[in-house]
């Protein structure tokens, strides 16, 4: 296992699970300006998901609400519904979000000038409408690798496509690339450590607790990606239907943490999730280790400021 002990004391958590009040899923973690910002899906009907909000931090304890940063009534070729798991960038100043406007209508891409927004729709129409093999262009994760080549990652209905974004970063710039690994379900996620990338995904069925996280590593961004196995699955001690993850690094550290939502024990409505903040480490050769869930989840870290 491989962690920086002073930051992962296990007698002195402090950000508690979840990190977040009320319904939430499908959070993307991300260091911005000094920053922590979370961008979760509202864990409602799909007739109230109508919008994005965004959570902000300075340490990964205190979350403060930044309000909606965009609202689907303000897209015009959305479906004003179905306001799912939200990814966001940042390049030369501005901050681009791509977005599911709709159980299908498409992938969109809005920007805005700081990371809490207001975003707004950049094209007028969806930057990905249609569903390369088979993939349901939902679940965007953009990837920005480290010659600032960015990648768009998603899919649903058991499909992953991927392809390279213009330098614009709203603009498509290649042919898609089917990425589908074994037990692939939804929800992919691209990381990159140390020469390695590292593509996970969710599998199951995200209404029980059948959901989990699963992982495979590449040496290059569009893989082959070999299933490599579960890293993340259903606690009935601690919460269930555990998945839709993302990753970040904390700044100034080889500290890892894995941001995803999950049910509690107690509840059966498949929309009460929630999102949680726990540690994800790796052995030796690394390998992501089984991520354990807790109720405390990580310590606090204060980035270094910009």
């Amino acid at each position: 296992m491989t962690h920086d002990a002073t930051l992962f004391p296990h007698a002195a958590r402090a950000t508690g699970n979840p990190v977040l009040p009320g319904w939430h899923a499908d959070p993307e973690l991300h260091h911005f300006d000094g920053r922590y910002y979370l961008y979760p899906t509202r864990s409602l009907s799909f007739d109230d998901q109508k919008g994005f909000d965004a959570w902000s931090s300075e340490d990964l304890t205190h979350w403060r609400p930044e309000g909606c940063i965009l609202d689907l009534g303000d897209v015009a070729w959305s479906t004003n519904r179905a306001a799912w798991a939200p990814s966001v960038t940042h390049r030369d100043g501005r901050y681009y979000l791509y977005f599911s406007a709709g159980d299908g209508a498409g992938i969109g891409v809005a920007v805005a000038d700081h990371p809490a927004g207001p975003f707004r729709d950049v094209l007028s129409r969806p930057l990905v409408a249609d569903w390369p093999f088979g993939a349901q262009p939902i679940d965007a994760n953009v990837f920005q690798d480290d010659d600032g080549q960015a990648i768009l990652y998603f899919g649903g209905h058991n499909r992953c496509a991927a392809v390279k974004l213009g330098t614009d970063l709203v603009s498509l710039d290649g042919p898609y690339v089917d990425v589908t690994p074994d037990g692939y379900t939804e929800g992919p996620f691209m990381f990159k450590r140390r020469g390695t990338y590292y593509f996970l995904w969710s599998e199951g069925v995200w209404m029980d607790d059948t959901y989990a996280v699963a992982y495979a590593r590449a040496r290059h961004p569009f893989g082959p990606f070999h299933r490599e196995g579960r890293i993340l699955t259903s606690d009935p001690a601690v919460g269930t239907g555990a998945g839709h993850n993302s990753v970040l690094r904390l700044p100034g550290t080889d500290a890892y943490v894995i941001a995803y939502h999950r049910r509690p024990v107690t509840e059966t409505h498949h929309d009460h999730r929630v999102v949680c903040i726990d540690e994800l480490t790796f052995d030796a050769d690394g390998r992501i280790l089984p991520v354990q869930q807790t109720f405390e989840g990580v310590p606090p870290h204060r980035p270094p400021r910009p």
